[in-house]
């Protein structure tokens, strides 16, 4: 069905929306270099990724204290990096698959990393593991270490119910190892601020708020389509810190703060648009759709970039029904 002219990993698939219409889904990836600054292509592309990249927490880059802190979750498991087969986002996902790194390779009591597209900037400040102490002057934290070199980004590791969820009462729990620039976990009554870079599971709060209303009712009349008040908006799995309104334009400036052994990463996003040309059973051959960049995923530690772009083209029916679609680079979009 797909015919592919360009060098990217890419694919065709029919698909359903959150409406009942049938369309086909085009998604392509591509990958470039973080280190070259304006961003070269990298030579080995990155496939798509048709499940969930999931790692164990315990191979995860850990110091001792913070294995000591996990102790009873080392077999878990985290998604680190999504599947790449979700349909068109509202919103253009940034996310951050790695660690918030101390600068110069030398550990600090916490460290503050940051990114920042355009005019769009999101920070968290990341700490050594630490618990509650109680006191005769009342609770405190107690870390566990004095200082951290590297720590995680993932949801695994923030202040919400499926990272470390601090319960009143709970006279042992662990504070996050990342929190927003704004929260302070250290205050027994302090505000849930769940902070992080990385992907975000289906069960974070600023994704199912909008999966809709899974009842009796949606059972017996819509199942197994969609619930009616289903939002697109459930589909952007990055932050909504790190939501942009649209995919940056090409040569806009990206910066990467204590996100690598280098402290300061600073690139462009590069320049590339792409189009899918839909061809039906008559022969017909309606005007080229064009892809949408809607994820950027980072991944300081592999110097690398990656964009997925997708659309949906109608599916049509009898003559009008689509039986190819080519894939093609178009003009570059002005730097």
């Amino acid at each position: 069905m797909l015919t592919n002219q360009t060098p990217l990993p890419a694919l065709a698939r029919a698909h359903r929306d959150h409406l009942g219409q049938s369309h086909i889904l085009v998604i392509a990836k591509g990958a470039w270099l973080l280190s070259t600054g304006r961003m070269a292509p990298a030579e080995q592309q990155v496939g798509l990724h048709m499940q969930p990249v999931k790692r164990r927490i315990g191979d995860l880059e850990l110091a001792p204290a913070q294995r000591a802190a996990l102790h009873a979750r080392l077999q878990d498991e985290v998604i680190w990096l999504d599947h790449d087969l979700a349909p068109p986002k509202p919103a253009c996902d940034v996310m951050v698959a790695g660690y918030a790194t101390a600068p110069f390779d030398h550990p600090h009591p916490f460290i503050d990393a940051g990114v920042r597209i355009g005019d769009k900037s999101s920070g968290l400040r990341a700490f050594a593991p630490r618990f509650w102490q109680d006191g005769w002057l009342g609770h405190k934290a107690k870390a566990l270490a004095t200082t951290v070199q590297r720590v995680p980004l993932s949801y695994a590791f923030a202040d919400w119910p499926s990272g470390f969820a601090i319960e009143q009462g709970d006279e042992t729990a662990y504070l996050p190892w990342i929190e927003a620039l704004h929260a302070d976990s250290r205050r027994r009554s302090h505000a849930r601020v769940p902070a992080g870079f990385g992907f975000w599971p289906e069960n974070a709060v600023h994704r199912s708020k909008h999966s809709g209303t899974f009842d009796d009712a949606w059972l017996r009349e819509r199942s197994p389509d969609l619930p009616t008040d289903f939002d697109p908006r459930f589909y952007n799995a990055a932050h909504p810190e790190l939501q942009l309104v649209r995919a940056p334009q090409a040569g806009t400036a990206i910066r990467l703060v204590h996100l690598a052994r280098q402290a300061i990463i600073d690139c462009t996003f590069p320049a590339l648009a792409l189009a899918v040309q839909a061809r039906t059973a008559a022969g017909h051959m309606p005007a080229p759709t064009a892809m949408t960049a809607d994820t950027i995923i980072i991944e300081p530690d592999h110097d690398r970039l990656s964009i997925v772009w997708r659309a949906l083209v109608p599916s049509g029916q009898q003559a009008d029904a689509v039986r190819s679609v080519r894939l093609f680079k178009t003009a570059n979009p002005a730097a």
